[in-house]
């Protein structure tokens, strides 16, 4: 549809195709108005093909120079300037709707950005024909070419001018409300609340009041008046019809009320917006940025994630989306989740790889990712990038950190010798840091780890001599246990661990994870007895300690199971599944379960715990192999369908081997199943036969040739379907009209599918359910093409039908709205 800024200009144009004088040029006439009613309807693809066929037809039509404006119209409208130029050029030599020519010659340098040339044509047009009814409007481009250059000064003086000159003209009011505009980009705040408040005096009745509101609210707070901003965002919100004013009306309440510490008030108006946004399917960075900033002074990170995370994903290109990753990858750190924080910082760094004035924010980036990578394990990305650290960080207590945590790295993969090397390298460069006895602990631990008792011992000798306060001596005996214990040493562990228990005292954080090593000690030795007599120690004597507990419930079930106790085992499981609900322990029961049951031939049942764990945990590291078992239950119970659309769900990057085997386990039961087939010898029949049965059965025979993908067969025989005689049919004109286009969509022929979903509305406007299918058809294929401004104008039709379709189409248009950048 035509903006509201060009719809009059449009009118005048339409005025000057008056009646036609002989017989001869109804045709003519008739191509000509049909082209203008597709160019005011948007259909600019379909209004150009009309002035082509018009011109190709009538090249001595006396509406050649109207013909010609509108198709320069249509290209300009369609973004192709480059033509819609061209075509105006040629028009210059022409004194007929010469002030129409210029204007439009005018109007496409300026989308250009080729101002001077814009600009010459939209002097002389004023100088020429001062009377013309382009003339202001062409005043109002001028100003706004200057604005667009940021000229704000030279836009005012042509803003003024047409306001002085045309008061009563509908640009008028934009131009008094772009003065404003002009004052608040120059800066000039007080200027810009007294343009504003003018601006609501004298266009009390105006749509654009809430702007002006919302203007003079952002005056205020750039001005750290933030009571008066809050009161102007207020009357901004309150007068506001236009959803993304509203909400940004919104959000500036929201950071007002942050900015005077009013954080139960800021937290209230942010999370007004974002259900607001929400509600109606808009975004803006600024509430997510508002939203991240809160939470974080308030200290709930996971909030402040989400918010980020949001901000990130649907504001690629804000200005703030440095800020905005750094803080997420800074959370996800702080939430322990290091792949997720490693992807962010590395994607920061990419972005600001060649912005040098964002160094402090590189910066910041490469330590956080080396620390995420040492966290993760993954020590050769994390040494390279703490040694950019190195070399940057001016802070001598950050490169021991990072030394040292480099070192508790190559420990954590086992790779011992180097953690060990990276540990003398620290006791000797830096032999009076603060770090000496925890890096001397920790050297102790790895040559323990390497077997390497004596170097050990020694080294705990020395940390006990030199640091006889380290608050690391009574852990020595734990770690021990733990080193065998990795190694799967269950016997040498379950002996440290009970040394460590027997001197512990009951104040040691280790208390419960000793016992627990204990008992799965005992479990992996098999005895079951012993392990289930610790694991019920742990739950009555640390209740507190939730996540041990929750594992002990776990294996004494799993060691009922061992003692051949399946019913037991079975109940515990149930109860552990409805107690720790939504935890990674039930997820971890349902899986058990479902295999319990798969083994034994109980495939209704094994169907039933993989399906509510895939239902509760659909995001868990094990769903693969769940969907993979969940598909050998139904392929179990013949039920090949289930077996194969639930393989469809394996991902391949996230288990490439499982995937790989899910592929041939869908060709095993592809090969239990048979393909239909398909014949035309009985329609053939009846359209020889049977003439009043002829409709129908081209109908029915169009649709076989298009299951075998023969589009051009299917096309010719919807047309043969047209043109046959209804009799006894109930399939309407309207109905085949609209098989046709959709057998020219399937084709892949879409300029074809429009021009025939168009015929419905044109030619069978009474069969509105056709007509609405029409356009919905013609909006799918425009927004497939990712024409969002067509898509939009073919849903605007649709609404005023007020069927159920309509609210469809408004929330595609509120979709794009939010969705589509202009």
């Amino acid at each position: 549809m035509l903006s509201k800024r060009y719809f009059s200009l449009f009118l005048i144009l339409s005025l000057f195709a008056g009646p036609v004088a002989v017989h001869a040029q109804q045709d003519d006439k008739e191509l000509f108005i049909v082209a203008q009613k597709a160019f005011e309807d948007g259909f600019y693809d379909v209004a150009i093909r009309y002035i082509d066929q018009l011109l190709a037809e009538f090249p001595s039509t006396e509406k050649r120079v109207q013909a010609n404006l509108l198709l320069g119209q249509c290209y300009f409208f369609k973004k192709q300037y480059l033509k819609a130029y061209d075509v105006f050029e040629g028009l210059l030599q022409y004194s007929e709707l010469k002030d129409a020519t210029l204007f439009w010659i005018g109007e496409t340098y300026l989308k250009g950005a080729d101002y001077r040339q814009a600009e010459k044509h939209y002097r002389q047009l004023i100088d020429v024909y001062p009377d013309s009814v382009y003339t202001p409007q062409a005043l109002y481009s001028l100003g706004w070419s200057y604005f667009e250059q940021q000229q704000y000064k030279k836009a005012q003086e042509y803003f003024l001018q047409l306001i002085q000159k045309f008061p009563t003209h509908q640009s008028s009011e934009d131009a008094a409300f772009k003065l404003g505009e002009a004052e608040f980009n120059l800066h000039s705040y007080e200027s810009t609340i007294d343009y504003f408040r003018k601006y609501i005096i004298r266009f009390p009745q105006s749509t654009r009041l809430a702007e002006a509101y919302f203007f003079i609210g952002e005056a205020y707070y750039y001005m750290e008046d933030y009571l008066d901003a809050v009161t102007y965002y207020a009357k901004a919100a309150e007068k506001s019809y236009e959803n993304r004013l509203t909400l940004m009306s919104k959000v500036s309440l929201g950071w007002s009320y942050l900015k005077l510490e009013k954080f139960l008030l800021a937290e209230k108006y942010f999370i007004e917006a974002f259900e607001f946004a929400d509600e109606k399917n808009i975004m803006t960075d600024d509430i997510y940025l508002g939203q991240a900033t809160l939470y974080s002074e308030m200290g709930d990170q996971r909030k402040a994630l989400e918010a980020y995370t949001y901000l990130i994903q649907q504001f690629p290109d804000s200005a703030r989306i440095a800020e905005a990753r750094l803080g997420q990858a800074n959370i996800y750190y702080l939430l322990h989740d290091y792949p997720k924080a490693i992807l962010s910082y590395e994607r920061l760094i990419e972005n600001l790889s060649e912005q040098t004035e964002r160094e402090d924010i590189i910066e910041k980036a490469y330590f956080g990712l080396a620390w995420a990578y040492l966290k993760a394990g993954d020590i050769d990305e994390a040494v390279a990038n703490f040694e950019k650290i190195k070399n940057k960080t001016k802070s001598t207590t950050v490169k021991i950190s990072a030394l040292t945590q480099i070192g508790d790295a190559y420990q954590d993969m086992n790779e011992l010798e180097k953690a060990v090397e990276i540990y003398d390298g620290i006791l000797k460069e830096y032999p009076d840091s603060a770090y000496v006895d925890y890096v001397q602990y920790r050297q102790g631990v790895a040559l323990l780890k390497m077997d390497e008792i004596s170097a050990a011992t020694l080294a705990f000798q020395n940390l006990k001599v030199h640091f006889p306060e380290s608050r690391y001596l009574n852990d020595i005996k734990y770690y021990l246990a733990v080193a065998y214990f990795k190694k799967q040493d269950w016997a040498a562990a379950r002996e440290q661990i009970m040394l460590f228990l027997d001197t512990l005292s009951e104040s040691s954080e280790f208390h419960a994870e000793a016992y627990y090593i204990l008992g799965l000690s005992h479990f992996h030795l098999g005895d079951y007895r012993k392990a289930i007599s610790v694991f019920e120690s742990i739950l009555a004597d640390y209740p507190e300690q939730k996540a041990i507990g929750r594992n002990a419930e776990f294996h004494i079930a799993k060691s009922y199971y061992k003692m051949n106790s399946p019913e037991e085992a079975i109940e515990r499981m149930k109860t552990i599944i409805t107690k720790y609900a939504a935890s990674e322990i039930a997820r971890d029961a349902l899986i058990w379960l479902g295999d319990y049951y798969l083994q034994a031939a109980n495939y209704d049942e094994a169907i039933k715990y993989y399906e509510n764990c895939i239902e509760v945990f659909p995001d868990n590291d094990q769903i693969d192999t769940v969907y993979y078992e969940l598909s050998q239950a139904y392929r179990a119970k013949d039920d090949l369908e289930k077996a194969v659309s639930v393989l469809d769900n394996i991902d391949r990057e996230r288990n490439r081997e499982l995937y790989a085997k899910a592929k041939l386990l869908a060709a095993e039961i592809f090969s239990q199943k048979l393909e239909p087939e398909a014949a035309v010898e009985t329609y053939q029949k009846i359209i020889s036969s049977s003439p009043d049965f002829r409709r129908d059965a081209y109908v029915k025979l169009a649709e076989v040739y298009l299951k075998n993908q023969n589009y051009k067969d299917a096309v010719a025989i919807y047309k043969k379907a047209l043109k046959a005689e209804a009799k006894y049919s109930d399939i309407k004109d309207a109905e085949i009209q609209f098989l046709l286009a959709d057998a020219y969509e399937l084709w892949n022929k879409e300029d074809t599918a429009i021009e025939e979903y168009l015929k419905i509305p044109y030619l069978y406007s009474k069969n509105t359910d056709w007509v609405i299918k029409s356009y919905l058809r013609i909006a799918r294929i425009f927004e497939n093409q990712e024409n969002w401004p067509e898509a939009k104008k073919v849903y605007e039709k649709i609404i005023p039908y007020k069927t159920d379709q309509a609210k469809f189409a408004r929330e595609r248009l509120e979709w794009i709205q939010a969705h589509v950048s202009n």
